[in-house]
């Protein structure tokens, strides 16, 4: 091997583990089957959830992840193998992958997940079907709010409801002296 092929070789996997160090999910998948439509429509859809696809030389993958507990699991970097690297939000990372799967594939969308990695924790692919039946992070954010609001609401209602039972009471006082 040349010299300058060596050092392309580095420079794409510096360039993986620049990618890894900025994401908070990544996972692995089997493009093998993917039309090439299917393909270009979800690199845009990731790239809209602040996502990435790559797909490249499952060697180089594998030398960019030999610092993280994906390294002990050298069968997910067998084959092709595609990389979805997400910035942002992994459930709707997770979700726009395995919903691309299931309309490929019904019956068996697990088949083309490999694997996935969030933070430092080693997923299956029962972990990323789970991750992906997760609502979005706005979903959750907007619940919690529900939920921290919803006793100063009851406790505003509970301040309002005295006064205005007063007010009736006096108005119905007048009403019968009237």
């Amino acid at each position: 091997m040349n010299k300058e092929t060596l050092q392309k070789k580095i420079e794409t996997v510096e360039g993986y583990k620049k990618k890894l160090a900025k994401s908070n999910f990544v996972l692995f998948f089997n493009f093998n089957g993917l039309p090439a439509d299917v393909a270009t429509s979800l690199r845009r859809e990731l790239k809209s959830a602040d996502s990435e696809m790559l797909v490249g030389r499952t060697t180089l993958f594998f030398r960019a992840f030999e610092n993280t507990i994906m390294h002990d699991h050298r069968e997910v970097f067998v084959g092709p193998t595609a990389v979805v690297f997400s910035y942002k939000d992994p459930a709707k990372t997770a979700k726009i992958v395995f919903d691309t799967c299931k309309s490929i594939d019904k019956d068996d969308p697990l088949r083309f997940i490999k694997a996935g990695m969030l933070g430092n924790k080693y997923l299956t692919p029962k972990d990323v079907e789970a991750l992906a039946n997760l609502p979005s992070m706005e979903v959750l954010v907007s619940k919690l709010m529900g939920v921290l609001q919803a006793p100063m609401v009851g406790f505003i209602m509970a301040l309002k409801a005295v006064p205005q039972k007063l007010v009736l009471t006096l108005k119905a006082i007048e009403t019968k002296n009237s």
